[in-house]
């Protein structure tokens, strides 16, 4: 396969990038700036990992690589992130993580489409999402929804996919919690958004869902990383890998409990 990969400086996506470049295929990872492309590289020299390392922010010109590219795979993996309550979020904030992980991941997802389409590619497009695309958690509303949208629309190409039949499979990909360090950043950002009235409140909150995240954060990014990968070499892909399943099971006792 010949797979670009999105957001793959660290964690989920830099996991998927060694497999599969460890697996004989050729990959394509990309980072929002050229400091992480040199640190990338070192990381990958050292894991004695061979892949072509390029610069692509979503926010700039840079998706207009895949013009140039000839892949049959593509991880959609780049996001962004910052809680706190909808209700004190600045306007920038919100069309910041939406610019992300909403319409400059889609626009990018329909360039990589129509390239694939228009060369007669039988290719595949994983897609990042999130469990809180599915279950509404306090102060991760932004995220959850700009996940929640990607997700809808990936959904829907699966729909139309076997209306059009172009030969392109969609695998929307929804992992829990994972020891990434993202997290533990998003909750962190969320005092930046909470009125002094409401600030007890909030730092119960906060003190809670920091415990929740480390008791439910699951180690085993290698493990999730692997199962995508596999999914990858598959000739049928699954339509959604929703992993791993008791956070989602978690999610739903914290819903019915709280909501």
């Amino acid at each position: 396969m010949r797979v670009l990969i999105t957001g793959a400086a660290s964690g989920i996506g830099y996991q998927v990038g060694v497999m599969l470049a460890k697996r004989g295929h050729l990959v394509y990872m990309t980072c929002r700036s050229v400091a992480e492309v040199f640190m990338l590289r070192e990381k990958l020299e050292r894991e004695g990992a061979h892949a072509i390392c390029l610069k692509l922010d979503l926010l700039t010109d840079d998706i207009n690589v895949v013009d140039s590219l000839d892949i049959d795979c593509l991880f959609n993996h780049a996001g962004t992130g910052t809680a706190g309550s909808i209700l004190y979020m600045d306007e920038k904030s919100l069309r910041d993580i939406y610019e992300v992980n909403f319409f400059r991941s889609f626009l990018l997802l329909k360039k990589v489409y129509r390239h694939m389409m228009d060369r007669k590619i039988t290719g595949k497009i994983f897609v990042t999402s999130s469990l809180l695309g599915m279950f509404p958690m306090p102060f991760f509303g932004v995220y959850g929804s700009s996940k929640a949208a990607i997700s809808q629309v990936v959904k829907t190409l699966q729909a139309e996919e076997k209306v059009f039949r172009h030969g392109i499979s969609f695998c929307l990909v929804e992992p829990g919690a994972y020891a990434t360090g993202f997290n533990q950043v998003m909750i962190d950002s969320q005092e930046k958004y909470v009125e002094p009235f409401f600030y007890q409140k909030f730092l119960s909150m906060h003190s809670y869902q920091r415990k929740l995240f480390l008791l439910l954060e699951s180690r085993k990014v290698e493990k999730l990383a692997r199962r995508i990968v596999l999914e990858m070499e598959n000739k049928k892909t699954k339509k959604i890998l929703r992993i791993p399943w008791i956070q989602g099971f978690f999610l739903k006792l914290y819903n019915f409990f709280f909501h």
